[in-house]
């Protein structure tokens, strides 16, 4: 613990892991300990699988959970070494990956930093240009051979053995952390490549488990929503219905697209579901209204939840008006006397879009 905190207050640590606090970078620690330390943490953590990295290289990797038992992330002990013209340095690294193997974090100890060329450490700009580099599964590093990477028009000579070794060519210069191109490209190779499907192979043998499915649902990360509405059960989507209507009101751009397209007509006809869809209105994006309001034109609709269509219309645009009024004419069975006095009611109001398309509506019902 000595050595961890000495770490959390040194210069190598980079601002984007310091952002995370003193408790994540605890956890973060503990998930590296012995069995017995585990024992005394609130998070529990298993073996999820063996990964070879390369013929001389393997990892154990482990999954992470809450106390409450929901699976949390996938951590890995990196240790390998990285060779640049004969002068190779050590990497003894620990990666954290989210539930869909996307990275989140890396943290080293404080006697086994990062370094650059000539053994100088990274500075915190060099971790956070790393942190980022790792974080885009896009990199430009995924589609070149390291070698490729190099400047062969000049040489660096180490200032501590008596070595020379080629800089990185200038062309990938922000693809990388300068003086550390073979550690760069290594990390990134082994945070983005096969592990990673591993990971979601890992993750989609737990999907049995319907509380762990619910609370990747109702996360806000729209990966795992995505992930999710993929890969449930017919049963498990059944169950969890409620959840997936609610995902109508997320602030994320496309999740509740992703909710809205898992909708069923045997789930969209049903009166409790329509009521609760509609009063979502107030409150969602544009576009994730006009969708809306398009599925809602596919079923038969609940007289409430006409009613509480015909409450809202002050609210709304006038192309989303005339959505509405044309789903109430295509329900003409549901039309009852306290339908027709809030059309009538409406067709004399002092909104001319709304009178004029309730007298339209009204006059179609004669």
């Amino acid at each position: 613990m000595i050595n961890l905190l000495g770490f959390l207050k040194s210069d190598a640590m980079p601002n984007s892991i310091k952002k995370i606090g003193l408790g994540c970078i605890l956890m973060l620690w503990l998930g590296g300990s012995s069995s017995a330390q585990d024992a005394k943490t609130s998070n529990k953590i298993i073996p999820a699988f063996h990964f070879e990295v390369n013929d001389s290289v393997a990892v154990d990797v482990d999954l992470t959970y809450t106390k409450k038992g929901y699976p949390m992330y996938y951590t890995a002990h990196l240790e390998t070494g990285v060779c640049s013209d004969g002068l190779c340095k050590p990497i003894s690294i620990t990666i954290r990956w989210d539930l869909l193997g996307q990275f989140i974090s890396y943290h080293t100890a404080s006697w086994y930093s990062l370094t650059k060329f000539d053994h100088i450490e990274f500075t915190d700009e060099d971790h956070d240009q790393l942190h980022r580099i790792l974080s885009d599964t896009a990199a430009i590093l995924r589609d070149y051979e390291v070698d490729d990477m190099i400047d062969t028009d000049f040489y660096l000579r180490s200032q501590q053995i008596d070595a020379v070794t080629r800089p990185t060519s200038p062309t990938f210069s922000a693809a990388t952390v300068e003086g550390a191109l073979y550690t760069v490209y290594t990390l990134w190779h082994f945070t983005n490549g096969p592990i990673r499907s591993r990971m979601r192979v890992f993750t989609t043998s737990l999907m049995s488990d319907s509380a762990m499915v619910k609370n990747m649902l109702n996360s806000g990360n729209r990966d795992y929503v995505g992930f999710v509405l993929k890969n449930i059960t017919e049963e498990q989507h059944r169950q969890l219905s409620n959840d997936i209507i609610k995902l109508i009101s997320s602030k994320d751009t496309y999740i509740p697209h992703f909710a809205l397209a898992q909708l069923k007509d045997s789930i969209m006809s049903l009166p409790d579901y329509q009521q609760q869809l509609v009063t979502y209105f107030p409150h969602i994006d544009n576009s994730v209204k006009n969708a809306l309001l398009d599925r809602l034109a596919t079923v038969q609709l609940d007289r409430n939840t006409i009613l509480t269509l015909l409450s809202i219309l002050s609210s709304l645009s006038e192309s989303q008006i005339r959505k509405i009024f044309s789903i109430i004419g295509n329900n003409k069975v549901r039309i009852d006397k306290e339908i027709r006095e809030k059309l009538t009611l409406l067709s004399h109001g002092p909104d001319h879009n709304i009178a004029q398309q309730a007298r339209n509506t009204l006059l179609k019902m004669n």
